[in-house]
């Protein structure tokens, strides 16, 4: 997934929704979004995992979103290691969990 899909997807999602990211397999292991971090050069940008802290909004991160590259490639940070994104869902309770 690239930044303007991610966009493009979460158009329509109420912007306080937190966000949190898919630590494995199992939809019940997930962690909370807490920061953005470039891997490299601006061509990549990963979503930061944290079993503590307080996740970021879909606002926030769109916001902070809104200044990298479209076409940028979207990953997440997962003990130390990026993994592509490849979707989301939202849970029972509304929060975004991104995988």
């Amino acid at each position: 997934m690239n930044v303007f899909d991610f966009f493009s997807l979460t158009t329509y999602i109420d912007r306080k929704t937190p966000l949190y990211g898919q630590v494995d397999d199992s939809r019940d292991n997930i962690q909370a979004i807490t920061a953005l971090r470039f891997l490299g050069d601006d061509s990549r940008v990963a979503l930061v995992l944290s079993a503590s802290g307080r996740p970021l909004s879909l606002e926030q991160v769109q916001t902070r979103l809104s200044q990298v590259g479209d076409k940028a490639s979207f990953y997440c940070l997962i003990d130390g290691r990026p993994r592509p994104v490849l979707g989301f869902h939202q849970d029972h309770d509304g929060k975004i969990v991104i995988k």
